[in-house]
């Protein structure tokens, strides 16, 4: 018998690594389905085997022929690349012409609340970035371009404007773990909420910048590269530095 002490676990951990009594089958089910409806699993199954990594141009209308079957809705002409992961697809909306570069992610984690991601029409998605919806709503609007190795989280909301530009490495939407309770490790305490972050429309945020939950970034402004955004941006306004402070604003109408 092992008298090995259990490590400090987050809930998701806890739910989908065998800590609550599920077994595997389901455990995995309720993680990339949402559900345990065997139809429903067995369509996704048939999808990833199938249709995910198969290479070249036949790959492309394989998937986009097949994945509408398993979205909540999708618009049509998708430009879906190699070994993306769509993780609860019932949950994902994708607008007509979107495009989701090879290897990117878009992940619905449904947990007391439910969870969505909703791209609308012509959004791009670049190479490896990641959109985590924990319990929680992403809505990129027309025409959003995300660069590649982005990561775009959230257990409340990330609403993206017309026509933004996410420059590679950026991350939209992290929150912060609560502090307060000395009596639990930092990873068991729950996560402070602090209300979404929004995007405006025509924005640019730089390479490598982190704009927090509960920030509001305005229409047309720029986030310098490497920046730590903590607080609004006001719409037109040039901001760098960690923290990020106004440099300026664009001229014009």
């Amino acid at each position: 018998m092992s008298n090995e002490v259990e490590p400090a676990l987050s809930a998701q951990q806890r739910r989908f690594s065998g800590q609550e009594g599920a077994g595997a089958l389901w455990a995995y089910s309720d993680l990339v389905v949402g559900s345990r409806s065997i139809p429903h699993l067995l369509a996704y199954e048939f999808y990833v085997l199938l249709a995910s990594g198969f290479p070249g141009a036949l790959g492309i209308a394989a998937r986009r022929y097949t994945l509408p079957f398993l979205l909540k809705s999708s618009g049509g002409k998708l430009a879906i690349g190699r070994d993306v992961t769509l993780r609860q697809p019932a949950s994902i909306s994708l607008g007509r012409g979107v495009i989701l570069d090879d290897f990117s992610v878009l992940d619905c984690r449904t947990t007391e609340s439910a969870a969505e991601i909703q791209l609308d029409d012509r959004v791009l998605v670049g190479r490896n970035s990641l959109l985590v919806a924990k319990g929680g709503r992403i809505h990129l609007h027309r025409g959003v371009n995300i660069g590649s190795f982005c990561r775009i989280a959230t257990q409340s909301s990330v609403v993206i404007g017309e026509g933004a530009l996410i420059a590679a490495y950026a991350y939209i939407g992290p929150g912060n773990h609560q502090l307060g309770d000395l009596s639990k490790p930092i990873i068991e305490q729950p996560m402070e909420i602090r209300g979404g972050t929004s995007i405006g429309a025509g924005a640019w945020i730089g390479a490598h910048s982190i704009v927090v939950d509960g920030v509001s970034v305005g229409k047309d402004a720029v986030v310098g590269a490497n920046s730590l955004v903590l607080s609004d941006v006001p719409d037109r306004a040039v901001v760098a530095g960690s923290p990020a402070k106004i440099l300026r604003y664009r001229e014009g109408e």
